[in-house]
């Protein structure tokens, strides 16, 4: 709290300075930075900082005294039943993850028999546990997009080299053409 005092002080100390040397302004009507407003500035927000820790602080203890008094007046029988209750939900949370775990798991392996990526095959499983259509379709599309182009690629790859007509004789001239200079 003597902090908080002290900032403000400061604050207004700042302030009081800021009033009494009236810096000029500039040709667009704004006042130049100076290191006093600056200096400002900061002190406002580091008051402002410890107001609001200060205020979470208190509500926090607020929120711990609260709860210590609703443990205190519950039975031990009430006690019981909400710690047992706590598990529960505990163990059905984990068992929620766990069976998303799986689920995502084998949703991947079905896409990586199909030939997908790692990459593609993750983004994949998690759109389809998350139910996301959109995503699951855009993924499906990237995926045939990237294996015709591999198909492509290597079918392009068994194509034979198309020929030219000349062959091993290029250095010998085309009877072809040599009849047209001939006049045949």
């Amino acid at each position: 709290m003597a902090e908080d005092v002290r900032v403000q002080e400061t604050v207004e100390q700042e302030e009081t300075k800021g009033q009494a040397a009236e810096p000029d302004k500039k040709e667009d009507g704004t006042e130049p930075i100076t290191l006093e407003s600056v200096m400002a500035e900061l002190a406002k927000a580091k008051a402002e900082s410890a107001k609001n820790k200060a205020a979470l602080d208190k509500a926090l203890h607020s929120n711990g005294e609260l709860t210590k008094q609703l443990r205190a007046k519950m039975t031990a029988s009430e006690q019981e039943e909400e710690a047992k209750r706590l598990a529960e939900e505990a163990q059905a949370n984990r068992i929620k993850e766990l069976e998303d775990f799986q689920r995502r798991t084998n949703a991947k392996e079905r896409y990586l028999q199909l030939g997908m990526a790692v990459d593609l095959a993750k983004e994949a499983a998690e759109a389809e546990v998350a139910g996301d259509m959109d995503a699951l379709t855009s993924v499906y599309k990237r995926y045939n997009e990237a294996s015709m182009k591999a198909f492509k690629d290597e079918w392009m790859k068994t194509r034979p080299v198309p020929e030219s007509g000349r062959g091993e004789n290029a250095d010998k001239e085309d009877p072809f053409l040599a009849g047209f200079r001939k006049g045949y």
